[in-house]
């Protein structure tokens, strides 16, 4: 009988005990935090990089539509004279109607680079003219 009740009144101390202590809950939350706010981060970027891609885009075919507009027209057009010309719809969206974000204007310059050429350059600019693509070509007379 002793025997058995020195069993039952022993208390068992185990060294090793399982589970985590609040201190290493907390570095892991800690790591993961920090892994998260840089996917998040990497996230944002994608998303600037593409609307600023989705806005070239448009930029460079509104300026290659109207270049095909310009080289389609004959050498004494009106909009071929010499000098600066806007788009008469400024500012314009992304179909090339009135209103939106896209600024649009052509540079004539007469006998450039030869007599008798005209260089034509179609700039599309946007957001407040901080972006901007160009496109240049040379019409024959």
């Amino acid at each position: 009988m002793k025997n058995i009740q020195k069993i039952f009144s022993k208390k068992k101390v185990c060294d090793n005990q399982s589970g985590f202590t609040l201190l290493e809950v907390l570095i892991a939350i800690s790591i993961l935090t920090v892994g998260l706010l840089g996917v998040a981060q990497m996230q944002i970027m994608g998303i600037k990089g593409n609307y600023f891609s989705g806005n070239t885009t448009a930029a460079l075919t509104l300026a290659e539509e109207k270049m095909e507009d310009l080289l389609g027209k004959s050498y004494t057009d009106a909009e071929l004279t010499n000098g600066n010309h806007p788009d008469a719809n400024n500012p314009i969206d992304e179909t090339g109607q009135a209103g939106g974000i896209y600024s649009r204007m052509w540079i004539v310059t007469d006998n450039t680079p030869i007599t008798d050429t005209k260089e034509v350059t179609v700039s599309v600019s946007w957001d407040n003219l901080s972006h901007q693509v160009s496109l240049s070509c040379i019409k024959p007379q």
